[in-house]
């Protein structure tokens, strides 16, 4: 197939190729809503994708096509966890209704809704991150750490810096939801709201911290700050060492680029015939950008989405740098296909598990449904071989943390809606409600 520098951009106009299926698409399922007259999804790969899923040799050790990371560091992140019993996994659900409805062999999600007793991810990162840097000298008891965050990394960062004996400072957006806001509160955070976006706040504390004395804790880089963001994007690395089971495709969050470069760089070292694939919303699409341009680049504009965790106008450099030679494809989606990923989640078909997931946590499979329901999209669809032999992996990074939003999209009430394990407290209470 041979896509060099291929963009596809799907309108709803009468003109376009996918106006038919987006049609059928919003009739069967936006009953509730009110839907944008154009709801996009755009999709750019640098290269041909004729090997997606095939083997192919691999790259030398050092290579960037075998990712950021090296073997020792791998080993030592194993070592982490290893030495860490209670930490227990997080779950791989199978989800066999959806895969035969979207026409692919198998459908596996992660679940991070629950990882260490969180609701995402990110606790994987700073714990590392944090555990590490105290193990080195280069971090006391009583030290104040910071970072900017959306809600997610900031609770994390928090939890971790609390089971540290550390102080934490969380620099949030104006406009973050009360919600996250309390989550990180409740962690023991000082909360900052800054005027801006999540880029301010990161600008914001790289300056607090200069001035006070305080270590950053972020996995953003910029020019002079890459070992804590490094150290954190290993930590993410263990999610992938968590499933046994073989994939062909990845479909991951795309933000700055923290979660993807780990994901990415796993893939690329220990199973390289697997095809990455990032998601980020539409108006915040900056890995997409970034690619398109060859460099790092800024997206303007209203940063409108509900996938406030994917919010970013800036990548970071560090992960960026890396993944241009480890993932395979970038989506912008609009929030209608992450609206549709959190209701087909939630109110699952033919004995699927039910999961409470939020916007960003809803957005790795809101690409997939937009790839595989889209007639636009069927060039990528085709490269990725997304088709009945297809073994497919979904992220899902986070739980409900705007519980507002969840119930508006699914038209339940978070923690009243049946429990399909059979345990009390409906999906909320089991899974977003932590």
């Amino acid at each position: 197939m041979g896509c060099a520098q291929l963009i596809i951009t799907t309108n709803d106009t009468p003109a376009n190729a996918g106006t038919t299926a987006r049609s059928n698409l919003i009739a069967g399922n936006y009953n509730r809503f009110t839907i944008p007259a154009k709801a996009t999804v755009t999709a750019y790969w640098p290269s041909s994708l004729t090997n997606a899923g095939q083997a192919r040799p691999r790259p030398a050790a050092n290579s960037p096509e075998r990712g950021l990371f090296l073997d020792a560091e791998y080993q030592q992140v194993h070592d982490f966890f290893a030495a860490r019993p209670h930490r227990q996994p997080t779950p791989l659900r199978d989800l066999p209704g959806l895969a035969k409805t979207l026409g692919i062999g198998r459908l596996m999600v992660k679940d991070e809704t629950g990882r260490f007793g969180l609701n995402a991810f990110k606790l994987l990162g700073a714990s590392f991150a944090i555990e590490t840097l105290q193990a080195e000298g280069a971090l006391s008891s009583g030290a104040t750490v910071v970072c900017a965050s959306e809600g997610n990394h900031g609770r994390a960062v928090a939890r971790a810096a609390r089971e540290a004996g550390c102080q934490a400072r969380v620099y949030m957006a104006a406009d973050a939801a009360q919600a996250r806001v309390d989550a990180i509160a409740g962690e023991g955070a000082i909360v900052v709201r800054v005027d801006g976006s999540y880029d301010d706040a990161v600008r914001k504390v790289s300056a607090d911290a200069t001035t006070h004395g305080w270590t950053v804790v972020s996995d953003t880089s910029w020019n002079g700050y890459e070992r804590i963001p490094r150290l954190i994007m290993l930590g993410y690395t263990h999610m992938m060492e968590e499933v046994a089971e073989v994939s062909d495709v990845v479909f991951v969050q795309g933000g700055v680029g923290g979660l993807l470069c780990g994901v990415a760089s796993w893939c690329a070292r220990h199973a390289p015939e697997r095809a990455v694939v990032s998601v980020e919303p539409t108006s915040a699409a900056c890995l997409l950008a970034s690619a398109r341009a060859g460099r790092p680049t800024a997206v303007t504009g209203p940063l409108t989405t509900a996938m406030a965790g994917l919010r970013n106008r800036e990548v970071s450099p560090l992960a960026f740098e890396s993944v241009r030679s480890t993932v395979k494809a970038y989506l912008a989606v609009d929030d209608v296909w992450a609206h549709d990923a959190i209701r087909v989640l939630a109110q699952p078909a033919n004995g699927d598990p039910a999961i409470a997931a939020g916007a960003s946590g809803a957005a790795a499979l809101a690409g997939l449904l937009a790839v595989t329901r889209d007639s636009s999209m069927d060039e990528l669809r085709d490269g990725l071989g997304l088709n009945s032999d297809a073994r497919v992996l979904v992220l899902v990074s986070e739980g409900v943390t705007d519980p507002d939003l969840w119930n508006d999209v699914t038209g339940e009430t978070l923690g009243g809606a049946p429990d399909p394990h059979g345990g009390p407290g409906g999906i909320g209470a089991e899974r977003g409600s932590r």
